[in-house]
């Protein structure tokens, strides 16, 4: 079954494409949800025309696709995640949550439009691919700020540990006495 696509549909085509499909896939999928046409001979001249409406909006979709990526590559995105001393994320940051800060600055998208390049796991700055247009990707990053918890202090610990061992010395001493005081009044 040959068919016109009216918009970008995943793994099939783009716009304007005109495209071999399975009857079943046209007739119940495409066709009903206005994505496709049916390219039939009869209505060639009226295809050509809509082909053309169809380049048009594409173009449009393209240049208004372009001006939202120099937008969001602007942007400072910045995740807070719970680390490690040595920068190690206890966990990672996905595409959801790349998703989720996009949303926060007012742009929605599929999680599958975000690509990372590696699983991001450790603090800093961090580089994502964003489909913004089926013909419009760009390289945004990502900068990851860890939450430390500190851990107690090495001297601190010492003086503390001084000091324990000092009341723990006189704690000792007046049981010996009372002992001793015991034994004499025995």
């Amino acid at each position: 079954m040959k068919l016109i696509l009216t918009q970008d549909v995943p793994n099939l085509g783009s716009l304007g494409d005109i495209v071999e499909v399975k009857p079943g896939y046209g007739r119940n999928y495409l066709v009903p949800r206005g994505m496709a046409l049916l390219a039939n001979s009869k209505k060639s001249k009226e295809l050509q025309h809509r082909v053309q409406y169809l380049q048009k909006l594409r173009e449009g979709e393209i240049s208004q696709a372009q001006e939202k990526a120099e937008a969001i590559k602007a942007l400072t995105l910045e995740a807070t995640r719970k680390a490690g001393p040595g920068g190690r994320l206890f966990g990672s940051v996905t595409s959801r949550d790349i998703i989720q800060l996009l949303e926060d600055a007012g742009y929605s998208f599929e999680r599958r439009a975000v690509t990372l390049n590696t699983p991001i796991r450790d603090v800093g700055t961090h580089t994502f691919t964003l489909r913004v247009h089926t013909e419009v990707k760009i390289e945004a990053n990502l900068k990851v700020v860890g939450e430390f918890e500190a851990p107690p202090a090495p001297e601190v610990v010492a003086a503390e540990s001084a000091d324990a061992s000092e009341e723990e010395s006189a704690e000792e001493q007046p049981e010996e006495a009372a002992d001793s005081g015991e034994a004499t009044a025995a």
